[in-house]
């Protein structure tokens, strides 16, 4: 009769599948294909035939004890194979179920939009970094700076610096800590460099979600004021409206007759 298979979670798949792979032989470190259980499939199946072989051709041996012992070996390694056989079957089992979980909840995410969300996000912050020197650029033209810089934010919250110009005579060493703040609050910051400077960081956002960080460093003798800081959030909204008018441009159309 059939073995009953009880659905059982993701998580507990995994453990399952990677135990059945230990006892099969597979390596549990590589992943899982149909191809590679097929494969071990195959090197069972050889591996008895090739001893079913011997042990036939040891039967015309005039030595009883080599045919005793041939014939041992051949239905040990027979119940070995039976025994592979079973688990094989049932890693085949499970790798379906994993392959049907894992594409039941990728249909889920297409169709609620959450793949295309983060991947228009994952868009938008590439256009941040492909420009971020020219914005850069600009920025310094808006406030007076002795440095200006654009961070683009990761999936992950990181903030690598994609591009600098320094104004300054000396140069100034960008803190990335007003950058860390405006990804927590998700607001313009203002910060007391050690100096005596003003750094003053703006997120670069898209629906609600910051894809990046404008930075400026005042000179010396400057200070920046909260009108400095409704000024650079202006530029930052306008920049992230040009962006996505650049994106629009460039994109494909979309076939007509698309949902």
């Amino acid at each position: 009769m059939e073995e009953r298979r009880v659905p059982a979670t993701l998580i507990n798949l995994e453990h399952q599948i990677a135990d059945e792979e230990r006892i099969v032989g597979i390596p549990t470190d590589q992943p899982l294909t149909t191809q590679v259980i097929v494969r071990r499939h195959v090197q069972i199946g050889v591996l008895t035939a090739v001893v079913c072989f011997l042990a036939i051709a040891t039967l015309l041996s005039e030595l009883a004890g080599v045919r005793v012992f041939a014939s041992a070996l051949a239905l040990a390694f027979g119940g070995y194979a039976v025994q592979k056989e079973r688990h094989l079957q049932r890693l085949a089992h499970l790798h379906d179920d994993e392959t049907s979980i894992h594409l039941t909840v990728a249909d889920t995410l297409l169709r609620t939009g959450v793949l295309r969300a983060d991947r228009e996000l994952l868009e938008i912050r590439e256009c941040v970094e492909l420009a971020a020197a020219r914005i850069a650029t600009e920025l310094a033209d808006i406030v007076p700076a002795d440095c200006t810089a654009v961070r683009v934010i990761g999936p992950s919250g990181e903030t690598p610096l994609a591009a600098m110009c320094d104004r300054g005579e000396h140069g100034f060493r960008l803190d990335p800590a007003a950058a860390h703040e405006v990804l927590r609050r998700g607001e313009p910051v203002r910060r007391g460099a050690p100096d005596g400077r003003t750094v003053l960081a703006v997120p670069l956002e898209h629906h609600a979600q910051v894809v990046g960080v404008l930075e400026v460093v005042s000179t010396p003798a400057g200070f920046y004021s909260a009108y400095d800081a409704e000024l650079v959030t202006a530029f930052a909204i306008g920049a992230v409206c040009g962006l996505l008018g650049r994106h629009a441009a460039v994109s494909p159309e979309e076939p007509a007759g698309t949902a």
